[in-house]
């Protein structure tokens, strides 16, 4: 047992070094997926500026849930109004629209993504997901989300389920 004692040791210190590295790996790419919205000068408007572009808080921050003027009520409202589409079978799924809500209220740096009901990727009739990002862009109700008296910049996401060309339903 004396003997296996330094061959223990050994292990020992080599095996700590990599697993402290395999973990700081894993959260490194945790911390890549949460999905940071980084400007992309193709898909940017470059007049749009966040307050902090080191940190973002993620959507729901605290518990406050959604920070635009009229709440849930006032936002699908505006979808009410504005979306139309004729019925088109097959064309059913989700679109999701993430953004940026900065320190100021103001929105930008659109991303989107869409998919089946099954949640495999899929591609919207371009008429229905350009409609949607449209009508999201031209929504003028967002709020800086306030810490303390002090604005932050946010992300905000809005999923769409959308059934044979139809809004059904805006989450969250």
């Amino acid at each position: 047992m004396i003997r296996l004692l330094p061959f223990i040791v050994k292990i020992l210190i080599v095996s700590v070094p990599l697993i402290s590295c395999s973990e700081a790996k894993s959260q490194e790419k945790y911390f890549n997926d949460l999905g940071e919205i980084r400007f992309d000068s193709e898909l940017d408007d470059q007049h749009f500026k966040v307050c902090n572009e080191d940190i973002t808080l993620p959507f729901n921050f605290g518990g406050v849930g959604l920070v635009y003027e009229g709440e849930k009520p006032g936002l699908v409202k505006s979808f009410e109004e504005k979306y139309s589409y004729p019925i088109t079978e097959g064309q059913t799924g989700y679109i999701t629209v993430r953004f940026i809500i900065n320190c100021e209220g103001k929105a930008g740096r659109y991303r989107v993504s869409e998919m089946s009901l099954s949640l495999k990727r899929m591609n919207f009739d371009i008429g229905i997901s350009q409609q949607i990002v449209s009508i999201t862009k031209d929504l003028k109700g967002w709020k800086p989300f306030l810490s303390n008296g002090n604005p932050w910049d946010y992300q905000q996401y809005l999923t769409f389920k959308i059934v044979d060309g139809e809004l059904k339903k805006i989450l969250p």
